[in-house]
């Protein structure tokens, strides 16, 4: 497999994490979906995601009290969502507050269906059929 086949079933597979992410009500910004990378290397390609995309599945605990602030700022990122589903600014710090207390519910499945095995061979399986596919017509060039 070469880098272009490669780089395509990793387009496949951030397709479909960003299919799950909407189809669970987990993109109201558009701005995880944004940050889902495929970097190149010389002879590598890797789908990069956000760190805290686990806990979109996993969910998170309670906010501990030496907690070292996120990057944006976690009332940013709430602010933002807030703005993007139509719910008032003044909402942000209440719900910011009920997530330091209490933490927020994960949905699983969210990652690990879409970048799990059976999805991955699924998808690899079209990768390969596409190699299969050239392999068969440079074999009819040479024998014409």
């Amino acid at each position: 497999m070469n880098n272009d086949q490669l780089i395509q079933l990793l387009e496949l597979l951030k397709t479909d994490v960003i299919n799950s992410m909407q189809a669970n009500g987990r993109d109201a910004t558009g701005q995880t979906a944004k940050q889902l990378t495929i970097v190149e290397g010389d002879n590598s390609a890797q789908l990069q995601l956000p760190g805290y995309m686990q806990l979109l599945e996993t969910g998170r605990g309670p906010t501990s009290p030496d907690a070292v602030a996120g990057n944006p700022p976690m009332i940013q990122r709430i602010q933002q969502w807030c703005q993007a589903k139509g719910i008032p600014d003044k909402a942000a710090w209440a719900i910011k507050k009920s997530i330091d207390k209490k933490g927020f519910k994960g949905i699983p499945g969210l990652l690990t269906e879409p970048l799990g095995n059976d999805n991955i061979n699924l998808r690899l399986n079209s990768v390969m059929d596409s190699i299969a596919d050239g392999i068969i017509e440079e074999l009819t060039g040479l024998i014409e």
